[in-house]
């Protein structure tokens, strides 16, 4: 995703949180930009709908689980 948006943006930076949920099967059931600096709405979505097709080992004790982790993009050296 971040590299798609780099050839339109050449300097792009910034950062996106992401809110999934992995249901009891292991698989993300819903995935939702919390918040970004990116200013970049189609990058914000690209990386929603990529954790969406993610698999997760099944969370223990049954029922699901809540993950909000914040993906980070700067170039290289910074």
């Amino acid at each position: 995703c971040y590299d798609n948006a780099l050839t339109r943006n050449p300097k792009l930076t910034g950062k996106v949180s992401v809110r999934w949920i992995i249901t009891e099967g292991g698989t993300v059931g819903t995935s939702n930009v919390v918040s970004s600096t990116t200013n970049t709405p189609e990058l914000d979505r690209c990386i929603a709908g990529r954790v969406l097709t993610w698999v997760f080992p099944k969370p223990k004790g049954g029922g699901v689980a809540v993950v909000t982790y914040p993906f980070v993009f700067k170039q290289a050296g910074e």
